[in-house]
């Protein structure tokens, strides 16, 4: 997550700013931003990018803001119900410190409200914080840390009994579609993400796998990985409510052993540092946190509520 532009700047540097829905068009610049942002965000491709804006969902939208006919920032928005979660933010560098972000970011906030959403969701790199610093004074509020664990597949050690009676369904995600099931996923945000990427998967050139695991007739647990050569990352896992340690073990064994071609591919999961029973379990199969991002909210009713008094 990158809001790296400062807002000490109180000039006002964006009354021609346009904020609008990206188009096809605004992908190149988009990716420059994102490029120039690496350190602050997660990768994403072109064709990711174009996908979201191809798929033309309100479940996930991506907002620009324009001046002179050039992108100079964006935010990437999944909206689910009466909550929202930014995915992506982010200001071209040579535009930082004037105010964009911060103009771009109330601008999303009230067209959430307008939709009805009461709760916005961010995360935040642990080393970003000058970004921390803005959300805060922007009122968000710290509510969950997500740990990133990983593992190289030859380290994991996972000892179960009855791994012999579960059934694993391996695909990929353009002809798969996960169990609509109540399950217990291990990060917060792919509780906003998943099932809207489903459908841009579809509309994408990028390939994903899709695991579902069972145990008889019994779901255990799903999981949606991108394997880049020799890493794995697991975008989301969700597994069942009933004894998820277990359901956690039999699905990062099928990722060990069917998706793990060699004994030195890096597995990452992230986990919420909420989850403590997942963590423990994942350490003691050979995991190692590498990294962290917080978590932040805004309660975007009470935050309008205390502006209108």
């Amino acid at each position: 997550m990158d809001s790296s532009d400062s807002e000490d700047d109180s000039s006002d540097h964006h009354t021609n700013l346009i904020i609008r829905k990206a188009r096809l068009n605004d992908v190149n610049e988009i990716v420059e931003i994102y490029n120039s942002s690496i350190e602050f965000l997660d990768k994403e491709s072109k064709e990711w990018i174009e996908s979201i804006i191809k798929r033309r969902s309100r479940r996930v939208r991506i907002y620009v803001g324009t001046q002179d006919n050039k992108v100079v920032g964006f935010i990437i928005v999944y909206k689910k119900r009466n909550k929202a979660y930014i995915d992506s933010f982010a200001v071209d560098p040579m535009h930082r410190g004037r105010g964009i972000g911060q103009y771009l970011l109330k601008h999303v906030e009230e067209i959430l409200v307008a939709e009805d959403v009461e709760k916005i969701y961010l995360s935040v790199k642990n080393h970003n914080n000058k970004a921390l610093g803005i959300y805060i004074r922007n009122g968000y509020k710290i509510s969950n840390v997500v740990l990133i664990l990983e593992a190289t597949s030859k380290d994991i050690d996972v000892t179960d009994t009855n791994m012999a009676n579960n059934m694993v369904k391996i695909e990929s995600v353009r002809r798969s579609a996960f169990p609509k099931a109540k399950l217990l996923d291990t990060s917060i945000w792919s509780n906003f993400t998943w099932d809207a990427d489903e459908y841009v998967y579809r509309v994408c050139r990028e390939e994903a796998t899709a695991i579902i695991a069972y145990r008889g007739r019994k779901l255990l647990g799903v999981a949606r990985v991108f394997t880049e050569q020799n890493k794995i990352f697991v975008e989301r896992m969700a597994l069942s409510f009933y004894r998820p340690t277990e359901s956690l073990k039999v699905v990062v064994n099928a990722i060990k052993t069917k998706l793990s071609l060699q004994p030195n591919t890096v597995i990452t999961i992230p986990v919420d540092s909420s989850k403590s029973s997942l963590l423990r379990t994942l350490i003691s199969m050979g995991f190692k946190v590498v990294d962290s991002e917080y978590v932040l909210h805004k309660d975007l009713i009470n935050h309008q509520v205390k502006q209108t008094v």
